[in-house]
């Protein structure tokens, strides 16, 4: 996948180095409360792959073999995928932490470097027991029981890993690609491409660019939006003043750049913004006349779905 430092960003100081994480942080601790909720979303987006899967192709989900682009630091839908019975696996080019054990630290530690070891630490003993406990709550409620494994989740680049010609059925990456060089993006989807069989598809939803929540920036984040606070950055501060950077790769690719590249290596078979309209209340006329050189769709929003299928 190529993503610039392993997932972690370069921030240009100490100090907005710190302020990001500690933003991120009060972010997570706020979203224990409603831990539950998130997850009860999460695997309803499983349940939406099942609607489009067999929708576009009159094949059962069950029967699918599943493929997670970028399965993350906190690899919760791949793992509900395992748990709720569906062939699923993924690739990642940070090794996951999947029992919490002192050895898997260390491996990160060795593999991923020291900043990705802090991150993995706090993470660990903050918030991935309660997430955890959570999660099992969420499959019970569907008959499920979690189910962690180990060999599923492999560790390297997508574009140079060695997936069998035809051997997926069904692609599916959520809050990747904007963290992948533009460079690479080819050689990415043209794995994907080779190792879709006739008929298979893929859903890929990065957070554009244009979009208020592009620049990554925590203060930005669409759970903020409900809660008052200062923020020390403005709307769309990321195609303005960039005054600050978030502590992530981004590669700025707008919908129409990640639309040619899908028309080189599949069909489409639609394009969605998922939050249409988010962020309106902070598009004054003054910046609307500002950032006139994009299309208000593309401002107001943070996910876009790219439903694809393998070209005939």
């Amino acid at each position: 996948m190529s993503k610039a430092s392993n997932s972690v960003g370069r921030i240009g100081s100490a100090w907005g180095w710190g302020w990001e994480n500690l933003q991120f942080l009060r972010m997570r601790l706020a979203g224990l409360r409603s831990k539950e909720g998130e997850l009860a979303s999460l695997v309803a987006e499983i349940d939406a792959y099942r609607g489009l899967y067999e929708g576009q192709s009159e094949r059962r989900f069950d029967d699918a073999r599943i493929f997670e682009v970028g399965y993350g630091a906190r690899p919760l839908r791949l793992i509900a995928s395992i748990s709720l019975g569906l062939d699923a696996r993924g690739i990642d080019l940070d090794a996951p932490m999947l029992e919490r054990s002192g050895a898997e630290l260390l491996r990160i530690l060795r593999r991923n470097g020291p900043l990705r070891f802090v991150k993995s630490s706090v993470r660990a003993l903050v918030f991935d027991a309660h997430e955890r406990r959570a999660l099992i709550r969420v499959l019970a409620r569907r008959g499920a029981r979690l189910r962690l494994a180990p060999d599923r989740f492999l560790v390297g680049d997508i574009a140079t890993a060695a997936i069998a010609p035809g051997s997926v059925d069904f692609f599916y990456s959520e809050d990747v690609f904007e963290h992948i060089p533009g460079a690479a993006l080819d050689a990415v989807c043209a794995g994907m491409a080779r190792a879709l069989a006739p008929g298979g598809m893929a859903v890929i939803s990065p957070s554009v660019y244009t979009g208020i929540c592009g620049g990554h920036l925590v203060e930005w984040y669409p759970n903020s939006f409900a809660r008052d606070g200062v923020r020390r950055s403005e709307p769309w501060e990321h195609l303005r003043r960039r005054r600050f950077v978030a502590d992530c790769f981004l590669n700025e690719w707008r919908v129409r750049d990640y639309r040619a590249l899908f028309e080189a290596h599949f069909d489409i078979v639609s394009v969605d913004n998922l939050k249409p309209g988010l962020g309106r209340q902070f598009l004054t006329p003054a910046l609307r006349t500002e950032l006139a050189a994009y299309d208000e769709d593309e401002l107001l929003s943070e996910k876009w779905r790219f439903v694809l299928r393998k070209k005939a």
